[in-house]
């Protein structure tokens, strides 16, 4: 078992006797005496030439080291909103080893009126203090913060980005020296792209000579209130040509996986055909959006945390955005199933530290109140799990994406080709369905047929659901999961599910299944299924793209220009929108929303090796 906290240590919001923010394990001030707004931006927006660098640019992004306060953030958001000729998408990336709690750094930011609408909403968005990749979207996507919360010489190796101005602003180098390190530095000239700028408060001489051994000759220039002298510098190197990628492609599969990435490259103004067999789509009533965790950590349960408070902030924009979509964080108990399982439960919980915000162990009279009534024993409470309407999410993701996203439904791509610098899809006849240079495979286990040289280990599982009549018997307004799961319906009643099929094709409703759903409810809570019959239920049979070593597969293929997105398994509501958001940053070469190794764990091309 590891031993190792998943989470980092929040900062402590303490002051000075003027009122400055103050970091007592570092012992230095967040921001300047004289003003931190100010000081934003004079030594880091003025200092990387800041608005006039990022006009006319189709996307702009800012490295920082030492997040602290957001200042920084919210003036180059501030100035954005304030630039009718700004980037149209603007990515702001900081790493910081102890971010404040959400209640801590809103009263941080109180005193500065000018910039309150933007801090209550990085308040609402801010995360809890999970170790690792967040990624948080403001005014409709146009701005992308991608905070990195933990030690910058673990996190900056991880990270894939171009920087076009670095912002400097850790604790001072004699209290903080591991922030300004020779290794930080060499990192931070990895990521700068040649002639991206960078600015900091400090001048002093270690700073100034790591910079310039790693390929940034820096100048000092005039300080900001106290500090009489700043330092600027550019990357050495010709900058790079600005090369626009063509913004068309072709998604095969319409299903969650499909929709998603069609929504994520919409949103960057590409135009995508959608190609589907089906004309209209039937999925399950209610699906589940809950983090995973396990004795061992492994990967599956570290790309679930950001996976998880990102599909999240994902379903609040488009309630935000007035999309009508059907979703509720109800919160997710997930029930032990015997009593060494709870002990194991528990075990995780002590040994990895998780917020109790995110994820904590309950008692099976905890449990019981949680759910309003008695359940099999004790678990983990998922305070922000919830359970989302596939189907209001299809439409949603659909009417945003608007005219960006042609719909070729009804039509069963046979074959791939590729002709020139396009991929086409083609019908049984060779009629070509759609044609772009960018193609995304997305149609869950049929990814097989179409890309056999990708050698995906897909298997189809059948799932059957059942669905629970309105009863005044059966109140139960969270979920409730373990050896299958019970969720509320939106209009009433309850869905229970679900089974699991190898090698079975059918999509017939069976008694057997729901007989089997019903002792599953049975099981998670005494008594919820009581004077049911199974030949008397409704259900729904679908099924699921699984992968043996339980990851999704999102990302380029070893075919140029094609890319897949599958093997969601049973949580394609956890899954599809990082990994599409994954996607649609690589292909517009955008800092990507997951570490490096996390993003290499869902790629297609670990099938190969």
């Amino acid at each position: 078992m590891t031993g190792r906290s998943v989470c980092v240590v929040p900062a402590k919001l303490e002051r000075t006797p003027e009122g400055i923010p103050y970091a007592p394990d570092f012992g230095d001030i967040y921001h300047s005496s004289a003003g931190g707004l100010a000081q934003a931006r004079h030594v880091f927006l003025a200092g990387n030439g800041l608005p006039d660098r990022w006009r006319g640019r189709a996307s702009f992004t800012i490295l920082e080291t030492g997040f602290g306060l957001g200042l920084n953030f919210l003036a180059a958001w501030h100035a954005l909103r304030a630039d009718p000729q700004g980037p149209a998408r603007l990515h702001f990336v900081s790493v910081e080893r102890h971010p404040f709690r959400a209640a801590d750094l809103a009263e941080a930011l109180a005193p500065f009126e000018e910039l309150q609408p933007l801090a209550t909403a990085l308040v609402a968005a801010w995360p809890p203090p999970l170790a690792g990749f967040h990624r948080l979207a403001f005014d409709g996507g146009r701005v992308q913060l991608t905070l990195l919360a933990g030690d910058a010489r673990e996190l900056l190796p991880q990270l894939e980005a171009r920087a076009d101005a670095l912002f400097l602003d850790g604790f001072s180098p004699a209290r903080n020296p591991e922030m300004w390190s020779p290794e930080v530095v060499r990192e931070l000239a990895r990521l700068a792209a040649p002639g991206a700028t960078l600015a900091t408060w400090t001048v002093a001489g270690g700073v100034r000579a790591a910079l310039a051994d790693a390929g940034f000759p820096v100048e000092k220039r005039e300080g900001f209130g106290p500090k009489r002298e700043m330092l600027c510098g550019v990357r050495t190197g010709e900058p790079e040509p600005l090369r626009a990628p063509v913004r068309r492609a072709v998604v095969v599969g319409a299903g969650l996986a499909g929709l998603v990435v069609a929504d994520r490259l919409a949103s960057r103004g590409w135009e995508v055909h959608l190609v589907d067999p089906v004309e209209k789509r039937t999925g399950a009533t209610v699906g589940l959006v809950r983090p995973i965790a396990n004795l061992r950590d492994a990967v599956n349960a570290q790309a679930s945390r950001p996976a998880f408070l990102y599909a999240l902030q994902h379903f609040r924009a488009l309630q935000h955005d007035g999309f009508h979509l059907v979703w509720r964080r109800s919160g997710v108990l997930q029930l032990a199933d015997g009593d060494d399982e709870a002990a194991r439960m528990a075990a995780i919980i002590a040994a990895q530290g998780h917020d109790p915000a995110f994820l904590r162990f309950v008692d099976a009279g905890e449990a019981g109140s949680l759910a309003g009534r008695a359940v099999r024993g004790p678990g983990w409470w998922m305070p922000s799990g919830a359970w989302v309407s596939p189907g209001s999410l299809a439409v949603a993701l659909l009417a945003r994406a608007g005219p960006g996203v042609r719909r070729h439904l009804g039509r069963r791509v046979e074959r791939l080709e590729r002709e020139g610098a396009d991929w086409r899809a083609l019908d049984a006849e060779g009629s070509v369905i759609a044609e772009a240079p960018t193609l995304v495979v997305a149609n869950a286990f049929d990814a097989r047929r179409l890309l056999p040289d990708a050698r995906f280990p897909l298997s189809r599982v059948r799932g059957q659901v059942t669905f629970l009549p309105p009863s005044p018997g059966r109140v139960l307004d969270i979920v409730v999961s373990g050896s299958g799961y019970v969720a509320p319906l939106p209009d009433g009643g309850h869905v229970v599910g679900a089974t699991y099929q190898h090698d079975d094709d059918g999509e017939d409703i069976r008694a057997a299944d729901h007989r089997e759903n019903l002792a599953r409810a049975a099981t998670l809570l005494p008594g919820f299924a009581e004077g049911l019959h199974p030949m008397d239920l409704d259900g729904l049979a679908g099924f699921r793209a699984t992968v043996p070593d339980r990851l999704p597969i999102f990302g380029a293929t070893a075919l140029p220009g094609v890319w897949a997105a599958t093997g969601l398994g049973s949580r394609g509501l956890l899954w599809a929108p990082i990994g599409a958001e994954l996607i649609a940053s690589r292909l517009e070469g955008e800092p990507i929303p997951l570490p490096r190794d996390l993003a290499g764990a869902i790629s297609p091309k670990r099938f190969l090796s």
